[in-house]
């Protein structure tokens, strides 16, 4: 794909988009998450272990491709709700604000009318959690990061991103989060998890403290099922409700297996005031067939260091929120 052709893939992606926007009912809230894989910006970070992904890495991670890629993600984003646009979309996999800053030039998201969110992370690759919103409709009230790394521990990681946003008359808390991999073993690795969902409890009991009726969504990459310990006992209790469990398909295939990783948690004042729905959210161009193990599987970037020019390894997930 030439810069020309990733240039008219943006911009009809904004004409689509912003025609499609307003036929939203206005009282439904359309919230997305999508671990968007690796998302770089070109350039050397001399502070951050990014060296994979720039023009001399083993990536080869070069502007052409970046800007390809800005492209995919935009469509994805302009799709994904019927080619009516989200109003909030978490992202994970993406480079702080360096990288975000180039998404939404390229991808013309920031033409469609969306306004980004991010700060600077500890990770050591430079991965950061990202908020977009659609400034047509929402308005951002205040945002932070929370730190979630336990250094004394080994443990160097992701920032939960909590923002405090407006849509029409509420307010709502968005924490979206990126949790720490399985990596050294999904047992061995627990606990690492286990703590960020303990600062992301600690976040929701600081807010439900103040209303008990606020309504609060948890997205994101959790890197584990909604029954592990640190979602379900560390993070869930009666006060919040996994929707991911409420659907038949899966976000995420790791070798021959489907499972959900990518889940919308909310709150009380969340799921039984405002009636939210859950899909993963299966465009057909999102998927390719799986030789080795058969059925489909998300069409990824890269497999190892093989460029595929694809989307992502995971599929975005979706909830739509009635806002009485």
């Amino acid at each position: 794909m030439n810069r020309a052709i990733t240039t008219s893939l943006a911009a009809l992606a904004f004409a689509v988009g912003a025609f499609a926007q307003d036929t939203e009912k206005p009282d439904t809230l359309v919230v997305v998450s999508y671990n968007i894989e690796n998302f770089f910006d070109p350039d050397d970070d001399p502070d951050k272990n990014d060296d994979s992904f720039t023009p001399d890495g083993q990536n080869l991670w070069s502007n052409w491709r970046m800007r390809g890629k800005a492209a995919k993600i935009s469509r994805v984003i302009t799709a994904v709700n019927g080619w009516q646009l989200p109003h909030i979309v978490g992202l994970c996999e993406i480079e702080g604000p360096s990288a975000t800053a180039l998404l939404m030039r390229h991808g013309g998201l920031e033409a469609m009318g969306y306004r980004s969110i991010v700060f600077p992370t500890p990770d050591q690759r430079g991965i950061a959690p990202a908020i977009l919103y659609h400034s047509d409709y929402v308005s951002l009230l205040h945002a932070e990061a929370v730190n979630a790394s336990l250094p004394e521990r080994g443990l160097v990681t992701r920032d939960i991103l909590w923002a405090q946003l407006r849509f029409r008359s509420d307010t709502l808390h968005v924490l979206m989060n990126h949790w720490p991999s399985k990596y050294g073993g999904a047992a061995e690795s627990a606990w690492r998890r286990d703590h960020v969902a303990g600062v992301a409890r600690a976040i929701v009991d600081t807010i439900l403290t103040a209303n008990a009726n606020a309504k609060i969504l948890l997205l994101g990459d959790f890197n584990d099922t909604a029954n592990a310990s640190a979602i379900a006992q560390k993070l869930c209790r009666d006060d919040l409700t996994n929707l991911s469990t409420n659907t038949k398909f899966f976000s995420y295939k790791y070798q021959d297996r489907w499972q959900t990783i990518d889940h919308i948690i909310v709150s009380r004042g969340t799921y039984e005031l405002a009636e939210p729905t859950f899909e993963v959210c299966r465009l057909p161009f999102l998927l390719v067939d799986d030789i080795r193990h058969g059925g489909q599987k998300p069409h990824r970037t890269y497999s190892g260091f093989s460029f595929l020019n694809g989307y992502s390894d995971h599929l975005p997930v979706m909830t739509k929120i009635l806002i009485k």
